[in-house]
């Protein structure tokens, strides 16, 4: 009978290695047991390994029998209804964080074998890649995103790239604890940087000095660089690159126009964000093609100064969006072939901006055909001065923040705008003679800022029957009577562009189905 070995009794440390004794050509009985398990317990791993290899190749036989159709396609079929499944990419909708759109593409590959491999082998679904790196998520993938990057762009062949990378690290957060895992990602990126058609870095001054000084920038397009609020307290960022960038679309948020080395000559697109109001005078002083200039956000107050002429001319603004503490910019610019203008006006007292607005105007000489007034306050009738400097205006927009003190505003204006004829029937000016669709509404889209009651008496006046408006209703807020009169008018041609605040869909529409249902 064979007896215990020392490990089996206990008798051995840990750490030393023990060999079992051995009585009449055999180890002990414990051992001998653990053996026999250790031997069972492989035979059965390599079971399973068997077991799941032929499960998976079941799989895949029964993928090409319950969806024939879908493997007899072509690949060039198939991969271009792969790319049909992928949502469309707004280049000036950057920073993008669409983790669970761009998942989509691992998800049409996780379907079988052969979808893997159409996938993998379709580059239009490699183009895009959204980086989203928190301390959070860095210290879970850290150590295995370099190699996910670099496979993900490899993928894409020679396509052009549109890269979003966000990275942030608090205050708090220990500046060494990611920086191993951090360079190996800003070096795959760099390896790809000569591919880069569309970019946003939300990146921390550090990281954007690091990426920045590595990059060749041949084929970029849009330039997105955005630096949160709460990082300003960092020294100025600096975008500096080997070779020296052309956009033609640019957006900055708290990052200012003297910091960054680009060629500003093809800008036809800037979006503005956190800058104070002389900064973004400079960006209409250094970018002469420029055509559409939209500012989100005043920077106040200036906590940085860039120093610019009184008055800059830019002869190309065709579209104009500025926010509500606009006033001292409108001093500071002319823009001549001005078309388009949104223009936010919430604030207690708009005076001050209209006779601002109406100065930028009549200073520019401009023919405004599209005008966008957002969150009027309600009840201050400032407005008649401003349309009187309009007087080529088609398409007119004004939201109020809301109506609950009553709004005879717009009231006031829809009279003057059905009395007064356009300019080929009328020998004296008229009151915004050349509109063709006027949009009123509210910022909470659920009342309209006038009276329903009132609009088929002044359509009927027949001046302006052309006039397209659009609003909002609902069956409490416009008598039935006053509804059976829009439909009449809609019958005879006129065109109007109602919303149900209520059932949603379209106001008349759904009337009309009521009344087919009730059998009027």
């Amino acid at each position: 009978m064979a007896v215990l070995c020392s490990r089996c009794r206990g008798d051995a440390a840990e750490e030393q290695q023990v060999t079992c004794v051995m009585l009449e050509g055999n180890g002990c009985s414990l051992c001998v047991e653990r053996a026999a398990i250790r031997d069972k317990i492989k035979r059965l791993e390599e079971e399973i390994v068997k077991l799941r290899a032929e499960y998976h190749a079941l799989g895949t036989t029964a993928n090409a029998i319950h969806e024939p159709f879908i493997h007899k396609l072509p690949p060039e079929i198939g991969s271009h209804i792969f790319q049909l499944c992928l949502p469309t990419i707004d280049p000036t909708r950057l920073p993008y964080y669409p983790q669970k759109d761009l998942l989509r593409t691992l998800e049409l590959g996780a379907v079988c074998q052969k979808w893997r491999q159409l996938a993998w082998a379709t580059p239009n679904l490699w183009q895009t890649l959204s980086i989203v790196a928190f301390p959070k998520i860095m210290r879970t993938l850290a150590g295995s995103w370099p190699g996910l990057i670099n496979e993900w762009l490899g993928r894409s062949g020679g396509l052009p790239l549109t890269i979003s990378f966000v990275y942030h690290r608090s205050e708090f957060d220990d500046p060494g604890e990611f920086d191993g895992a951090l360079g190996g990602i800003i070096d795959v990126l760099t390896l790809h940087s000569n591919r880069w058609r569309n970019l946003c870095l939300a990146v921390d001054r550090c990281t954007l000095e690091r990426l920045s000084g590595s990059m060749h920038l041949s084929q970029l397009s849009h330039l997105a660089l955005v630096v949160p609020a709460r990082c300003g307290k960092f020294p100025a960022q600096k975008f500096v690159m080997k070779s020296k960038p052309f956009p033609t679309y640019l957006r900055l948020e708290n990052f200012s126009p003297t910091s960054i080395d680009i060629g500003w000559n093809n800008i036809t697109e800037a979006n503005l964000s956190y800058l104070t109001t002389s900064e973004c005078a400079e960006v209409l002083r250094r970018a002469p093609a420029l055509e559409q200039f939209h500012v989100e956000e005043f920077l106040t107050p200036d906590r940085r100064t860039v120093h610019v002429d009184s008055s800059i001319i830019h002869p190309r603004i065709r579209s104009l969006r500025l926010p509500v503490d606009a006033r001292k910019f409108l001093t500071m610019i002319n823009v001549p072939a001005l078309e388009e203008w949104t223009q936010d006006a919430d604030d207690e007292d708009i005076l001050p901006l209209v006779t601002a607005m109406v100065s930028l105007l009549q200073r520019s000489s401009c023919c405004l055909n599209i005008l966008n007034l957002q969150n009027l306050p309600s009840g201050q009738n400032r407005l008649f001065t401003l349309f009187k400097a309009t007087p080529f205006l088609e398409r007119l927009r004004i939201d109020f923040l809301s109506t609950e003190h009553g709004n005879n505003e717009m009231d006031n204006i829809l009279v003057q705008i059905f009395y007064s004829p356009p300019d080929q029937y009328s020998s004296h000016e008229s009151f915004l003679p050349r509109l063709q669709f006027l949009e009123c509404g509210t910022r909470f889209k659920r009342d309209a800022p006038f009276s329903w009651d009132r609009i088929p008496g002044l359509y009927r006046l027949g001046h302006r029957y052309s006039l397209t408006l659009k609003s909002v209703t609902n069956t409490s807020e416009t008598s039935d009577e006053t509804a059976m009169e829009l439909l009449k008018l809609v019958d005879e041609g006129a065109k109007f562009l109602i919303s149900d605040s209520f059932e949603g869909g379209d106001f008349l529409e759904n009337l009309r189905k009521k009344m087919d249902m009730e059998g009027r």
